[in-house]
């Protein structure tokens, strides 16, 4: 034959004996499986009352047909000027906290209301209430424990009762063992001792700046609160709390304003997302297993907490809530296993695998190139 035929010959040997290998292995790494699931899906129409519980619940107790909640607290404080509507005599007694130690027994000792504590030049702070100051441990041989924090008030109005306490005892219990062994220190700078005039806000315009304050103090937690909620938790609007204190500061921010200063926590009550679409599974569904299943429309469910007023955050045990709205109900599974489990199986053995996901109600793999016979090996 002519020597250009031979080559041609030689040329299609060539691409058999290279090419098909090299098509196969570049086939073989940009391979690819795209597979669609479709999960097991219900529908619950809520409009009911459910019972939820604090958590964490006794050991050994079980929720049954209840929702389980946690709180979350936020605090902040904000200010308002607010202008003096003259002026008044006061005559304001100094208090704070103070630490009693007792190394005196191992039992607690008792401190009856009014009991005096006395700094070393002679002042005088009361106890505001009757306490038990718990006794000291002996803990590798030395004396821990046997303390307390309580408030106490000045015996006297005035500045001069303001400031840091050190080294104050009990005058009552001078001659006795305890005079020594009980004693207390501050924790706080003793505060708002005064006698003197003082200016002072009009109750209309202390009214109206608590109310700005309040509703500026309250949006900001609110921010917060939901801006730090942890991942996979839900709170609602009647399911948060707000409380405030406020105060005039003694400083006057001109000859005719004062400043008003309010304290505010806000308390949530929050609810796991997977827990809260498990326990609302198990109790509107007759035929549910326990499987993992998750709400996709938890956000636009209506949540109530009945009776507002009456209910303390801090410490109440349970709650009732309605919840109102169409809840869709989606079964899970786990995505990862699904892909090491397709990994490498071939085309006539892949059915078996999706029956080990029972959460899946149909799938559809489509393999590229359409020639492979097998799922790629690399699971991702």
């Amino acid at each position: 034959r002519p020597r250009r035929s031979r080559w041609s010959v030689w040329f299609f040997v060539l691409l058999i004996i290279f090419g098909l290998p090299i098509a196969y292995f570049a086939s073989q790494l940009f391979a690819e499986a795209q597979v669609i699931v479709v999960p097991k899906r219900a529908t619950l129409e809520l409009n009911q009352t459910f019972k939820a519980i604090a958590l964490p619940i006794a050991e050994g107790a079980e929720l049954g047909a209840r929702l389980g909640y946690e709180t979350m607290t936020v605090q902040s404080s904000d200010q308002a000027i607010v202008s003096a509507g003259g002026k008044k005599t006061v005559s304001e007694r100094a208090s704070g906290q103070i630490i009693i130690t007792n190394r005196y027994s191992t039992r607690p000792q008792r401190l009856v209301t009014k009991t005096r504590f006395a700094t070393a030049d002679g002042k005088i702070y009361r106890l505001l209430q009757e306490i038990a100051v718990p006794g000291y441990e002996l803990v590798d041989g030395k004396m821990a424990g046997g303390e307390i924090e309580v408030k106490v008030e000045a015996d006297k109005p005035g500045e001069e009762y303001n400031g840091e306490l050190k080294g104050l005892t009990i005058p009552g219990f001078k001659g006795d063992p305890k005079f020594d062994k009980i004693t207390a220190r501050g924790a706080t700078a003793m505060a708002h001792g005064f006698v003197g005039e003082r200016a002072i806000v009009s109750s209309t315009d202390k009214e109206a700046a608590e109310k700005e304050l309040t509703k500026r103090l309250r949006t900001s937690l609110v921010r917060e609160i939901e801006a730090s909620l942890p991942d996979g938790f839900l709170t609602f609007e009647s399911g948060k709390f707000f409380k405030s204190e406020t105060q005039i500061k003694e400083e006057i921010t001109s000859a005719d304003n004062l400043t008003l200063e309010m304290d505010g926590e806000l308390t949530a009550l929050i609810f796991s997302r997977r827990e809260l679409s498990r326990q609302l599974a198990t109790i509107g569904l007759t035929d549910y297993d326990g499987a993992e299943v998750e709400i996709a429309n938890l956000d636009q469910l209506k949540f109530d907490l009945l009776k507002p007023d009456l209910f303390n955050p801090e410490t109440a045990k349970e709650a009732e809530i309605k919840i109102t709205g169409r809840a869709e109900l989606v079964w899970q599974f786990d995505v990862t296993a699904l892909q090491k489990a397709l990994a490498g199986v071939s085309q006539n053995d892949y059915q078996s695998v999706f029956l080990r996901f029972p959460s899946l109600i149909r799938a559809e793999p489509v393999l590229r190139p359409s020639w492979l016979q097998r799922f790629p090996s690399d699971p991702t």
